[in-house]
């Protein structure tokens, strides 16, 4: 077995002691996430409502504790999760994958099945943007089975989109950025 590390503090990847890439250190690097629309606050809402969601799919969610600014964004999972019809393995949600391949790292949100098919889930608290199709395939990857690839926009008004991302290039594109990152690191361009 490889050895690995995952320090969620800093959100850092390691294979044999190395330090690797993580899924959105790749895509910052290649210039598809563009960082102007999250801010301080759109981090800390991404983060709790995680969180939250997590702490729901394990039975453990307080609901006391949830602040009246993320409860929206809270119920919109919980209708998502009554409405669709979805099996999860709870320990193989938000758990550190690596490629030791490829050499990278990340976190996929909920691989789950969604009507009987492998599907992965990317819980979203903003708007949708164009990178996400490619953000879910460096995860499928990362899983080393094909899925089917959504983002679950939640809304502060208690609402929920379910997008489902299909374009094959994804993986190309991603793939493509890997290189780039790796190819940059070894030049010490980054």
């Amino acid at each position: 077995m490889i050895p690995t590390e995952y320090i969620d503090s800093t959100h850092q990847y390691y294979i044999e002691g190395i330090e690797v890439p993580s899924v959105t250190t790749i895509l910052k690097a290649a210039g598809l996430y563009n960082e102007d629309y999250f801010t301080e606050e759109s981090r800390t809402r991404g983060t709790y409502t995680h969180k939250a969601c997590l702490y729901y799919l394990q039975d453990d969610l307080v609901e006391e504790s949830i602040p009246d600014e993320y409860r929206g964004y809270v119920e919109a999972f919980k209708r998502f999760w009554a409405e669709c019809d979805i099996e999860i393995v709870v320990g193989e949600c938000e758990r550190p994958l690596f490629n030791y391949i490829l050499r990278y790292g990340g976190t996929p949100d909920i691989p789950c099945k969604i009507n009987t098919n492998d599907s992965l889930i990317d819980i979203k608290t903003g708007a949708e943007t164009s990178t996400t199709g490619v953000q879910l395939a460096g995860y499928m990857q990362l899983l080393n089975y094909p899925v089917r690839r959504y983002g679950l926009y939640l809304k502060a008004t208690g609402k929920y989109m379910l997008i489902p991302y299909t374009d094959r290039n994804d993986i190309k594109i991603f793939n493509s950025a890997l290189s780039l990152y790796h190819w940059r690191a070894e030049r010490n361009l980054l």
